[in-house]
């Protein structure tokens, strides 16, 4: 199936590998993430100093966790916190570098989410302080693990789209990652962690990946769906329909080719249903996780269910007028994707917006839709109707966050632009290459008449 679906798009392999399929697969793993390190090391993710910070606000959380599990403290809950009277204070990033002996007594629990990636940091972070005494070169060792496992999560992807497309629209995704300021800025942060924002997308792919080769989509590829959803969750359930929805893109692609190739699409819209309840069981795990956290430090269940839906409705739309008034769905909608100036990309001193990036990859995508037509080129249209699907969710993800959460999404200004940065300027990219590629193939095989 794999062989007559996918492009015929893989690395030269030793004779050896057609035996240690399993062997070779781990090999190309190691290489990526060996890639991934040197461009975490080259690009200077882990540095403040070189490529800056993105949300000194929220991390101070995290760093007040790791304080606590690194003193041997704890709380009821486990929930990441602060040790100053700010949630904010960037004072905890200093009494983490300094090891700064603290009461328990003084540490405030945030009780809006799990915390996972608090916790699982500040394991990390124990760690490393067995080779590495210094807070601030620890520090920079975390940052620098974050980035590494971000680019990672791309060269992945990156790996899936070479497969799919091409090596073009996969290379266009990677450069689009390394030229994009919020990603380069952001991927090092220690309480966004954007390298949990590609485990959904990664859950789709592995299920793409593990139907083609079988031929049938095996459970574990549907748990994974979940499983990755949830710990998600766990660090935040900010941005949630973002990445219910890109978890069914390699879904959709996988769709929308059976249907250009003239095989049956209904299987994929089956495994796409399979998948989307899978993602939300993995959201109802979250919360009942949640819940149970909150019963821990509460001491009962209704102050802990009290605690999720005030959270929730803090940030959901329906409680915009608590927070900001004349905040309008098509009001942020245009802040983000027209007015915004952030740029997207930076390349040699030239900058490009959002919306700068939507309008050409759109405008590109409707003249070629145009020009294949008038030349009744249908097959390459058909061609590259897959890619197109992919790069209209890619859009709409981020979209739908701001639909369900106007209000969190006009306040958090810093947060928004690079939540575009992750799915829908890297699928321009591979959109506007994969357009040029298929131009390509156009003038150098002309339709006979």
């Amino acid at each position: 199936m794999q062989q007559d679906f996918l492009r015929n798009n893989t690395l030269p392999r030793p004779a050896w590998a057609r035996r240690h399929g399993r062997l070779w697969a781990l090999l190309q793993a190691l290489g990526l993430f060996l890639i991934a390190a040197l461009l975490a090391v080259q690009l200077k993710n882990g540095s403040t100093y070189a490529t800056g910070s993105w949300d000194d606000y929220s991390q101070a959380l995290v760093f007040g966790r790791m304080l606590q599990m690194q003193q041997d403290q704890s709380a009821p809950g486990g929930f990441m916190g602060v040790y100053t009277e700010e949630w904010g204070d960037g004072q905890n990033r200093y009494l983490y570098r300094d090891n700064t002996p603290v009461s328990p007594e003084d540490f405030h629990s945030y009780t809006h989410q799990t915390g996972l990636q608090g916790w699982a940091l500040g394991v990390l972070n124990k760690v490393y302080s067995v080779v590495q005494d210094d807070g601030v070169a620890r520090e920079t060792m975390l940052y620098t693990t974050n980035a590494i496992l971000y680019y990672f999560a791309t060269l992945l992807v990156c790996a899936a789209l070479y497969r799919a497309v091409g090596a073009l629209p996969a290379l266009a995704w990677l450069a689009a990652v390394c030229l994009a300021p919020g990603l380069q800025t952001g991927m090092k942060d220690l309480y966004w962690c954007l390298w949990i924002w590609m485990l959904p997308l990664l859950a789709g792919v592995a299920l793409c990946a593990a139907t083609l080769r079988r031929g049938k989509t095996p459970v574990w590829a549907v748990m994974l769906v979940g499983a990755a959803c949830m710990v998600r969750c766990m660090c935040g359930f900010e941005f949630i329909s973002t990445y219910l929805i890109l978890c069914e893109t390699p879904l959709v692609w996988c769709w929308a080719k059976s249907l250009a190739s003239g095989r049956p699409a209904r299987p994929w819209v089956v495994r796409m249903v399979a998948a989307g309840a899978s993602a939300l069981a993995g959201v109802a795990a979250a919360l009942g996780i949640w819940l149970c956290q909150g019963v821990l430090y509460y001491g009962n269940w209704k102050d802990s269910l009290e605690n999720i839906l005030g959270a929730a409705g803090s940030r959901m739309s329906v409680s915009d007028n608590t927070v900001r008034e004349g905040v309008t769905v098509l009001g942020v909608l245009a802040k983000y994707l027209v007015q915004d100036a952030t740029p997207a990309l930076t390349a040699a001193g030239v900058s490009l917006t959002l919306g700068q990036i939507l309008a050409v990859t759109l405008a590109a995508s409707v003249l070629s839709a145009a020009v294949l037509l008038m030349l009744r080129r249908r097959d390459t249209l058909a061609a590259l109707a897959p890619m197109l699907c992919v790069w209209a969710l890619s859009v709409a993800a981020p979209c739908s966050w701001l639909v369900l959460s106007k209000a969190h999404s006009d306040i958090h200004s810093h947060l928004i632009p690079v939540l575009f940065q992750f799915s829908a300027v890297p699928a321009s990219a591979a959109l506007l290459a994969a357009l040029i590629v298929a131009w390509v193939r156009v003038a150098r095989r002309p339709r006979r008449a």
